[in-house]
């Protein structure tokens, strides 16, 4: 497993120097690969099972540096200030295309950064306490709709995919609740099986094993499909809310300029990793799927989400 700050040595640059010009623009030395998710979280679980393959791939040491905070906008701004030649990478999902539309203080912008390719995808849990004597989401929403104060969610920032699912739902729903804002998703979880929150949108990863337990309770997932780790739980299409489509991804970007040739390097190797059986099974360990988008793809992929997540924000509460 690839732990946050240690370098896994690579094995050489023989694949890569085979390729025209490629010696020259990429010696053999450590990429730094810059992820904005704390430990234990979805990103970091799922992101560690791509990038040891990747070190092994590339022939490159690979060292994974976690720079959680400011909805990550830190990591962001960190790798788009890096000089593109290949040595400094960043683990994106859903919140690069949504910090332009929820925050005004950014020294970044997506145009700073450029798609090298997508490698997973996990669902999305509407998670309530276990103790909750809530069995389905309907039931939830009417107990929801007859408070006199609004309830409280968990959120793991203003721009983070689970707050902007829950944000789409409530919407949807007709239910007014209050957001409290923590540091990413597993500060939540104490909260929320305690009942200090009355419901969180989270990561599957993060809340699959407390669900099975029964610390938790899943009432809706936001995928098209079921989950398939959680085949009980219906989605939220099938509850009557077919608009609350709201899938995690993770993929690679770097900084503008980066030379296309190692751009299309990364691309391919992530491809043929994802597509092997046991990186899928890992994946799969951690309730996530393989699901590879080349970069013309994944900017196209990108741009899609934009126009959703634009429209969203425009009526979302604590924007900066």
């Amino acid at each position: 497993m690839l732990n946050i700050r240690r370098v896994f040595v690579g094995l050489g640059l023989a694949a890569l120097c085979s390729l025209p010009g490629l010696a020259q623009a990429w010696p053999e030395r450590p990429i730094t690969i810059v992820n904005s998710y704390p430990a234990g979280g979805a990103g970091d679980i799922v992101t560690r099972v791509v990038l040891n393959e990747l070190s092994k791939s590339l022939g490159q040491p690979i060292v994974a540096d976690s720079k959680p905070g400011a909805n990550s906008n830190i990591a962001a701004d960190f790798v788009a200030r890096a000089k593109p030649d290949g040595y400094t990478l960043l683990v994106t999902s859903p919140w690069f295309a949504i910090n332009q539309f929820v925050e005004t203080g950014r020294r970044w912008e997506p145009d700073s950064l450029v798609p090298m390719a997508r490698f997973a995808l996990t669902d999305n849990v509407l998670a309530i306490p276990g103790d909750a004597p809530f069995q389905t989401l309907t039931e939830y929403v009417e107990f929801a709709r007859k408070q006199t104060a609004p309830l409280h969610y968990g959120s793991p920032g203003t721009g983070s995919t689970q707050r902007m699912a829950a944000e789409l739902f409530l919407r949807q729903a007709g239910i007014k609740m209050e957001s409290v804002q923590y540091k990413g998703a597993p500060p939540i979880i104490p909260d929320l099986v305690s009942g200090r929150v009355s419901m969180a949108v989270l990561a599957s990863a993060n809340v699959t094993a407390l669900i099975k337990s029964g610390k938790l309770k899943g009432l809706a997932t936001f995928g098209e499909k079921r989950d398939p780790g959680m085949p009980n739980i219906p989605t939220m299409a099938e509850q009557g809310y077919p608009r609350a489509i709201v899938t995690s991804w993770f993929g690679l970007h770097a900084p503008a300029g980066t030379p296309p040739e190692i751009i299309k390097r990364v691309s391919d190797s992530i491809k043929e990793i994802v597509s092997r059986t046991d990186v899928q099974a890992s994946l799969r360990n951690a309730d996530a799927q393989a699901a590879f988008l080349n970069t013309r793809d994944f900017a196209e992929y990108i741009r899609t989400e934009q126009v959703l997540w634009k429209e969203v924000a425009a009526n979302l509460d604590g924007k900066k």
